[in-house]
């Protein structure tokens, strides 16, 4: 039981870490961008800057707040890759699959550069959440 008490009073110090503790959704959405940020091996300060920026803008977290919420994701999402992560809007209705997948590669181009990884990642979102190669494209 330990170790339930420590995750909820990490979860209950920080109102941007409780959002994503009571919404699987934001959180496998904020998954999937930080599994792009790191699709290509590194991090670069553009990719953190509109990270950042996102979950100020989109999400409603404060800036301030990214750090606790990264290593939140990083105790809770540790085993979760991007399918998994993908797979919890797979039910959802298509406008909001496309709506992810625009943030994905919003993400992506954050660098202004598309890599082999980044491609590979977004194919495989694209697949999961039933967007096809048309819709794919434009978005991207």
């Amino acid at each position: 039981m330990g170790i339930l008490d420590d995750i909820k009073e990490y979860i209950s110090g920080n109102p941007s870490v409780k959002k994503l503790s009571d919404d699987p959704q934001l959180t496998s959405e904020i998954l999937l961008l930080v599994r792009m940020m790191f699709a290509d091996g590194e991090l670069t300060s553009e990719e953190l800057r509109f990270f950042k920026l996102m979950c100020s803008t989109v999400f409603g977290i404060r800036e301030e707040d990214v750090p606790e919420v990264l290593a939140y994701l990083k105790e809770i999402g540790y085993e979760t890759n991007a399918r998994q992560a993908a797979g919890t809007f797979e039910h959802m209705d298509h406008a909001r699959k496309k709506e992810v997948l625009v943030h994905v590669v919003s993400m992506a181009r954050a660098d202004n550069r598309l890599v082999k990884e980044e491609v590979e990642m977004i194919a495989r979102i694209a697949r999961v959440l039933d967007v096809s190669v048309d819709e794919l494209k434009t978005i991207v």
